[in-house]
């Protein structure tokens, strides 16, 4: 059974996704560690380039790895991405915010949650708009 779910492309295109995800977070923690900690930038100076370089590199990876899209028109893509990316900054701080406010959950749980919908929405978009 494991075999013929792995066989299905879009289950595999997920699983990509998710370690491509768990790939960039680290990237973003570690350039923001070096920026912040080792050179000494501002807090969000620091986070907005590490957050610029980790969606970058999601992107990239995302494009030739997981969605393996050769279209080249890469401005239009990474504009689509980054759209993508700000609706889930949106969706995100919206569940969150209407979890602990409305629905009284602890805010951990509600990120949780938010993350896990957010991922959904991100995988979804990209791969039928962004890298369609």
């Amino acid at each position: 059974m494991l075999t013929k779910i792995w066989q299905h492309q879009t289950f595999r295109q997920f699983i990509k996704f998710c370690l491509v995800g768990l790939i960039n977070t680290l990237i973003d923690f570690l350039v923001y560690l070096f920026l912040s900690r080792i050179i000494g930038l501002p807090f969000w100076g620091a986070n907005l380039i590490s957050v610029f370089i980790a969606m970058s590199s999601s992107f990239i990876f995302n494009k030739y790895w997981t969605f393996k899209n050769r279209d080249n028109n890469h401005k239009i893509q990474f504009i689509k991405f980054t759209l993508v990316n700000i609706v889930y900054f949106l969706l995100n701080n919206g569940i969150v915010f209407g979890l602990v406010h409305f629905a009284h959950i602890d805010d951990l749980a509600a990120k949780l949650v938010a993350v896990a919908v957010g991922m959904f929405w991100n995988f979804g978009a990209n791969k039928l708009w962004t890298f369609r």
